[in-house]
């Protein structure tokens, strides 16, 4: 009898799961994509990802909100009002503790948030009240991977390299940090000659082109002996390349690496102004958070943290570490937001 009862019982909530697949209808779930700096071309491809994935999935009320400015505040109150007015599922852009109220605000309203990109997870192993999961490429794999590719270009050589960052945040925080102590540790190792080489303190280039080009000048001024950069902003590549043009450089006297494989970024790289970009997956982030935000809402469970790849792209690479790979994706995202 209690097999039967067993059996029966696993009937039920099979017949229940068919019968709630069969009843959803992603037309009655809006979902958004919350960001700052809505028109930044880094920010376009993960909207694209985004909307890409929710159109596929069946999606019809999926947007792009936030604000055109910096101001990370208006992005929240954009994202409080989604969820006032009955939004569902939410990617949320945000890479420090000032969006936890948010996040738990919009989850007690109902709405399903995922981060990508930014890592959330605190020191005890926890995540934010209300978010329920969290995805990113690993930045202290790739501060790793880019100071190795520039101790081995620069080995030998005598000056100083310069790090730079938009703001202070989880992200870039762990990627200069992670450059920092594989540099010592390359160093220490006598792997590369880098003792004649000094790594300069962070410095915040922002992340508004013209301003961020003026201080990376003034870097450049202010050390005469520099002969490379990483910078970990979304417009570094150009950044730096433009202000090494303006200190009267030759396009790759300077080895620099920045992020991120957008059409303008990819021009620098092809032109031989910049040695490498490290393409965060910004299309594959947002792509694959609707997809978590789909499963959940049809009962399914995704887990709570998803490690992603960010390939190091250099001119002469090969699949996702090529040009070839990431020019598509950039012609997708002219195309689609001309």
């Amino acid at each position: 009898m209690k097999k039967l009862f067993v059996i029966m019982l696993a009937l039920v909530l099979c017949l229940s799961a068919t019968a709630l697949a069969e009843s959803f209808n992603p037309a009655d779930y809006p979902v958004a994509i919350c960001m700052d700096n809505m028109n930044h071309p880094v920010h376009r491809i993960v909207q694209l990802g985004f909307l890409k994935a929710a159109e596929a999935l069946g999606y019809t009320d999926a947007k792009v909100i936030g604000t055109e400015g910096g101001d990370s505040s208006e992005a929240f109150a954009a994202a409080t009002n989604f969820a006032a007015q009955g939004g569902k599922g939410l990617l949320l852009w945000a890479g420090d503790s000032g969006c936890y109220e948010t996040i738990a605000e919009c989850a007690s309203e109902g709405v399903t948030v995922g981060i990508p990109h930014f890592n959330h997870q605190q020191e005890d192993g926890s995540y934010p009240e209300g978010l329920a999961f969290n995805m990113a490429c690993d930045p202290i794999l790739y501060g790793k991977q880019v100071a190795e590719l520039m101790a081995e270009k620069l080995s030998g050589k005598e000056g100083s390299v310069a790090l730079t960052q938009n703001t202070k945040n989880v992200t870039e925080n762990a990627a200069t940090e992670s450059f920092i102590a594989t540099w010592e540790e390359l160093k220490g190792a006598g792997t590369y000659d880098l003792s004649k080489i000094t790594v300069l303190p962070v410095e915040l280039e922002g992340g508004v082109v013209d301003s961020a080009t003026a201080i990376n000048l003034s870097i450049i001024q202010a050390h005469p002996d520099i002969i490379g950069a990483f910078g970990t902003t979304g417009n570094s590549p150009i950044t730096w390349a433009d202000a090494a043009t303006k200190a009267g450089y030759e396009d790759g006297a300077l080895v620099l690496v920045g992020m991120d494989a957008t059409e303008g970024n990819l021009n620098y790289l092809e032109a031989g102004k910049v040695t490498a970009i490290v393409a965060q997956p910004l299309y594959d982030e947002a792509y694959k958070t609707m997809e978590y935000l789909d499963k959940i809402f049809r009962g399914e469970e995704v887990p709570m943290w998803t490690d992603l790849e960010a390939p190091v792209v250099t001119k002469d690479g090969e699949g996702k570490n090529g040009l070839a790979f990431h020019r598509d994706i950039a012609a997708q995202v002219a195309e689609f937001f001309k």
